[in-house]
């Protein structure tokens, strides 16, 4: 396997291809699509291995550009699938962390095309972004956020990636434009489905954006990007692996308050929200402190998760008009819009800027 060997279709993923590409002894692969997500196309290929005895997977899920027009040119231009390969090929497999394990990660870097097969995990459930998380799926998601922000805490080779969001190394992105832009369409398209809290957190941050970005404290590590549970795959009698973090087309570099504020601004109900959130970013907090993040470095965390309420908000926003249009991405982008505009007002996250 070379960086001049075609990328592979989900029609070339056989029995052939897993033997000469992975060391697979296949006798029949069936592939069926998966997932909910919108910028890439993902499979689930079912292997009849050759040996009745064999010990490989039974199934593995392969990753590719979305089939979607607007999908695709959105993935190409944000950089998603070129980052996501290279995540898994510098960070996935480097260190235990609660992700799939990448057997093929591969990328075309002048025409985006990519193929990624990870391990599957056919018994967990996945998360839906639609349904409030439970507490435990929450707490489960703090200690996942915990491993992935304290491996590499600090670390000043994140910073040498342009492919990574929020990277000294990658040209700066003016988000005030592309929000000013696609405000009023989002206003447009809901209409009557945005509620006044939805707008007065837009109306707030217009023109501020910028501002919030490139005044982000603390000290920086990997951060997921959309650390939400329509990204995460959940199986709690699972001891190894009760929580699996999939998805990482906005991995980033930063802090990693902004993913916690992120899932439980998006995630929870504002009154599960309310109850719970100072306990839960405890618990984050006290597992990156077990990890051996020092002390020092935790002190300012809930001023950065409660100024960080605004990133589910922008992504429900920005997401929801640059991807193929869905009933169900209508009804989850509103949802996460309308519960991190109730966080951002709690915290009146605005004023921390």
């Amino acid at each position: 396997m070379s960086q001049t060997d075609p990328i592979p279709a989900p029609t070339d993923i056989n029995a052939l291809w897993l033997t000469q590409n992975l060391g697979l002894n296949v006798s029949a692969v069936s592939a069926h699509a998966v997932g909910t997500g919108q910028v890439g196309a993902t499979y689930r290929f079912v292997l009849t291995h050759a040996n009745r005895d064999a010990s490989g997977p039974a199934s593995l899920i392969g990753k590719f550009m979305s089939e979607d027009p607007v999908s695709r040119a959105t993935g190409i231009a944000q950089l998603s699938y070129v980052r996501e390969v290279k995540f898994y090929q510098h960070y996935g497999n480097t260190k235990p962390l609660p992700i799939p394990t990448a057997r093929y990660a591969m990328v075309d870097e002048a025409t985006h095309e990519f193929a990624l097969l990870m391990d599957d995990f056919p018994a967990h459930r996945p998360g839906n972004q639609l349904t409030p998380a439970t507490l435990e799926e929450a707490r489960l998601a703090m200690l996942a956020g915990a491993s992935i922000h304290a491996a590499w805490w600090g670390d000043s080779g994140l910073d040498t990636h342009a492919w990574l969001n929020g990277s000294q190394a990658a040209s700066g992105m003016n988000v005030d434009a592309l929000f000013d832009m696609l405000w009023p369409a989002f206003c447009a398209r809901y209409a009557d489905q945005i509620n006044d809290q939805i707008r007065a957190t837009g109306e707030a941050y217009l023109g501020r954006i910028n501002d919030w970005i490139t005044q982000r404290p603390g000290p920086r590590c990997l951060t997921h990007g959309d650390f939400r549970p329509d990204n995460m795959l959940f199986h709690e009698a699972d001891l190894a692996h009760p929580l699996v973090i999939v998805d990482w087309q906005t991995a980033g570099v930063g802090n990693g308050a902004t993913d916690i504020a992120y899932y439980l601004g998006t995630a929870l109900t504002p009154e599960m929200r309310r109850t719970h959130e100072l306990d839960l970013v405890h618990l984050w907090t006290s597992h990156l402190l077990k990890a051996g993040v020092p002390k020092a470095d935790t002190q300012s965390l809930w001023d950065i998760y409660r100024r960080d309420a605004l990133a589910g908000f922008l992504m429900g926003v920005l997401a929801s008009m640059i991807v193929e249009q869905t009933p169900r991405g209508d009804a989850m982008f509103l949802a996460m819009c309308a519960r991190a505009a109730s966080m951002v007002e709690d915290h009146r996250s605005f004023e921390l800027i």
